[in-house]
């Protein structure tokens, strides 16, 4: 039987570590997990419950009733359902966007994610994304990686982003705003962000897509069993 292995990848919002790890699994033929639409479809579920709004959650209202999952295919999409219902597109509403930090800075609602994201990788190998993946849900991953890119460049790729969309944005305004969310997620009192020590880092400022998946792929094959 062929060895699993988990791959953690970290990294400050807009980064790109969620692009490449996606790409990195495709070319190694691996399942990526998309930890933050977890908490997305989390959040979905209790804005329901509520009628539309929510002050506070339960962790112990996700019981038998309550279900999630995804699916990876071949093509690089993610696929996540909730309770059997497909929410991918769902998940990326502006109600969901506003009310996720209720559901991502909760530590109930985190442990129990954290174990639906273990239970997962023990059934095949995965990489896997966020700002606490190599830290606390995967101390343990075969390979870990911290993709970094400077607040400029972060700031730059989101304006294209936007930009293709066909919206206009100021570029001072995103890279404030890239400044904040960094300085709220390192000072978060679980699953803060941090490079683990064991980590690759990898500095995306000067390279293009293609060369940072390059990069990582060689050192997840270097460094990982089973592949």
């Amino acid at each position: 039987m062929k060895n699993t292995f988990k791959v953690a990848v970290d990294g400050p919002a807009g980064s790109g570590k969620s692009s490449i790890s996606k790409l990195a699994a495709r070319r190694l033929g691996i399942k990526y997990i998309d930890s933050g639409a977890i908490y997305r479809a989390i959040t979905l579920y209790f804005l329901e419950k509520s009628g539309g709004s929510f002050d506070s959650c339960d962790a112990s209202l996700l019981g038998d009733s309550f279900s999630i999952s995804q699916k990876f295919t071949e093509d690089g999409t993610t696929y996540t359902y909730l309770n059997e219902r497909d929410v991918s597109n769902d998940i990326r509403s502006e109600t969901v966007v506003k009310n996720i930090s209720k559901i991502s800075d909760n530590r109930q609602i985190r442990e129990f994610v954290n174990s639906l994201l273990r239970r997962w990788a023990e059934e095949e190998s995965v990489i896997m994304d966020g700002r606490d993946i190599g830290t606390v849900v995967f101390p343990d991953a075969d390979v870990k990686l911290y993709i970094d890119a400077s607040a400029d460049v972060r700031a730059d790729r989101r304006v294209k982003e936007y930009a293709s969309m066909g919206k206009t944005v100021d570029v001072n305004d995103i890279k404030n705003q890239i400044i904040i969310r960094d300085d709220q997620d390192r000072s978060r009192g679980f699953g803060a962000l941090k490079q683990a020590d064991d980590a690759v880092y990898v500095d995306t400022s000067f390279l293009t897509k293609d060369e940072v998946l390059e990069k990582i792929v060689q050192i997840i094959k270097d460094n990982a069993k089973g592949i």
